[in-house]
């Protein structure tokens, strides 16, 4: 049976309509309040929950085959995913990217996530490919990123996939400012899983479903003193609270009295 977001498989299409129908799903991956991505499906394409940045080990956390910090290190099947990864950018016409945008991308099992950075705007996707099954996944980013020099606090989400509304297997992208040393997503069950922070970037992957509604993203400092505790599945804290520069410019949310301090992110 299909999912209800899957388009026909190209066959049972006239001439030229796979393309089209595909280009308007992946247009349709547009950024909400929450900044979670949707997941997709699309003709040729399979379902994932990835991961980012790579991953730390702890007990609890999965093991993550490969890691890349740019186009040089990726294996052929992490190489395949960041390609797809460009692929969506360019159906969706977000912003012109290549391989030497890639900020960092990782992959476990046939999952591969990755995140691009160029001087105006990222790109960030999940992508899976499960064997006989089509590929597919999710992806957001932002053409022109005024804000990209600074950070809504100490960290910054950019992409979360989840197989269930509010939980299960997840895949989270994001930025954090110096100050963030190491950065745990907690799952609300006992488990944790630890993200590999790189160049002001981070992403992980929780490889099972046990993630709950309850599971918080904690940072630390070098230190080992907790910086921050957040909700997983809550909207980014830009649009929570209003955040200013160090010159009182407003950067993020509607002006108010008591805005806080914004983090000047250093990549």
């Amino acid at each position: 049976m299909k999912d209800l977001l899957d388009t026909p498989t190209e066959r049972d299409l006239p001439p030229g309509e796979a393309a089209r129908m595909r280009a308007e799903l992946m247009t349709s991956v547009r950024r909400p309040r929450r900044r979670t991505a949707v997941r997709l499906g699309i003709a040729t394409m399979a379902t994932a929950a990835a991961v980012v940045a790579g991953m730390a080990m702890v007990p609890n956390d999965e093991e993550v085959r490969h890691l890349a910090m740019s186009s040089s290190e990726l294996s052929p099947t992490l190489h395949q995913a960041v390609e797809q990864c460009l692929e969506w950018n360019a159906q969706m016409e977000r912003l012109p990217l290549s391989m030497d945008d890639l900020a960092v991308a990782a992959e476990q099992d046939h999952q591969g996530v990755a995140l691009f950075m160029t001087d105006t705007g990222y790109f960030t996707c999940e992508v899976s490919m499960q064997p006989r099954q089509e590929i597919s996944g999710g992806a957001t980013g932002e053409r022109v990123w005024p804000q990209r020099a600074w950070l809504p606090g100490s960290i910054q989400r950019l992409l979360l996939m989840s197989t269930e509304a509010d939980g299960g297997d997840v895949a989270v992208t994001g930025r954090v400012s110096a100050r963030v040393q190491r950065l745990v997503l907690e799952h609300g069950d006992g488990k944790t899983t630890t993200a590999r922070l790189v160049n002001g970037v981070f992403g992980l992957l929780t490889g099972d479903a046990s993630v709950t509604r309850d599971a918080e993203l904690v940072s630390y400092d070098a230190a080992g003193v907790e910086i921050d505790r957040r909700l997983l599945f809550r909207p980014s804290d830009e649009f929570d609270h209003c955040y200013v520069d160090s010159s009182g410019n407003l950067v993020y949310g509607k002006p108010e009295a008591d805005c806080r301090p914004a983090e000047p992110w250093g990549r």
